[in-house]
């Protein structure tokens, strides 16, 4: 697992730059996240969904906003590269219905045409240094021809993070917004209602709090907005199709080393976290 942070100007927008090299065959679990873009470089990778029948294209793939696990696998040695968007970044970059394209997976052409191959040959001919570089220019020219995006979005992304907001009234009142307009900034801009994204939140970040820990009692690991930790196990259900027990004790072998790696990296174990900037 590599990590590395983009272009100081392209922070708002990009949470980090990763790879994932296997000598083996491995399968995962994702977390919830924010919309990513993956290339693959060697290999055949995959990445399904319950209820979902998306292909991975094998080349590059936006990978929208997500309120359940992917089960990502690779069918033997193998290697990708991806690049975590937060909203704001999903607004500029991608400007598409977030919506639209929550839990859902589209080959990248379909949103840069012929430049998202052209990137995907110069990464397969770069080491990690130069497909950071890559991916700096890349981004940058794309940015730097955006319209602006709304302000809001940046402000609800932070109030996300911020760990202050617990209800949907609360959330609406924090922004100076009606729940109407929230709803529709939210399905827009994040892919899910408000509710939704406060649910995945508290998820996430019980999550981030059990990490490895597992010698401390679950009940003191958890979220204050869990009534206690049957309701917190029901939604681990919802949120990753099996049992907290059964999660934790898998091998896990790219999803523990992304979180340390990260959390190194970029102050966050899971991407949800991340404070933009």
């Amino acid at each position: 697992m590599q990590f590395a942070l983009p272009a100081a100007h392209l922070r708002p927008l990009i949470t980090t730059y990763y790879g994932v090299t296997t000598p083996v065959a491995l399968e995962d679990h994702l977390h919830p996240e924010w919309g990513n873009i993956r290339f693959t470089l060697r290999g055949e990778w995959a990445v399904t969904r319950p209820g979902l029948d998306d292909p991975t294209p094998q080349r590059g793939a936006l990978f929208g906003p997500t309120d359940r696990t992917g089960i990502v696998s690779s069918a033997g040695p193998g290697s990708m590269v991806g690049v975590g968007l937060t909203a704001l970044g999903w607004a500029t970059l991608v400007d598409r219905s977030a919506h639209d394209h929550a839990n859902r997976i589209s080959d990248l052409t379909e949103i840069f045409g012929a430049r998202a191959d052209t990137l995907w040959a110069n990464l397969c001919a770069a080491d990690w240094d130069g497909r950071c570089a890559l991916f700096d220019a890349f981004f940058s020219e794309l940015a730097a021809a955006a319209p602006l995006p709304d302000p809001l979005i940046a402000r609800l992304q932070q109030a996300l993070v911020s760990d202050s907001i617990d209800t949907v009234p609360h959330f609406a009142a924090d922004l100076g917004l009606t729940q109407r307009t929230l709803a529709r900034l939210c399905h827009r801009a994040f892919g899910f209602s408000p509710k939704q994204l406060l649910r995945r939140q508290r998820f996430l970040r019980t999550l981030a709090e059990i990490g490895d820990r597992l010698d401390q009692p679950l009940s003191t690991l958890l979220d204050g907005g869990y009534f206690d930790q049957s309701h917190f196990i029901r939604e681990f259900k919802a949120y990753m199709g099996m049992t907290p027990l059964a999660h934790f004790h898998s091998p896990r072998q790219m999803m523990r080393r992304a979180g340390a790696e990260r959390l190194r990296t970029a102050g966050a174990r899971v991407q949800g976290l991340h404070q933009p900037g």
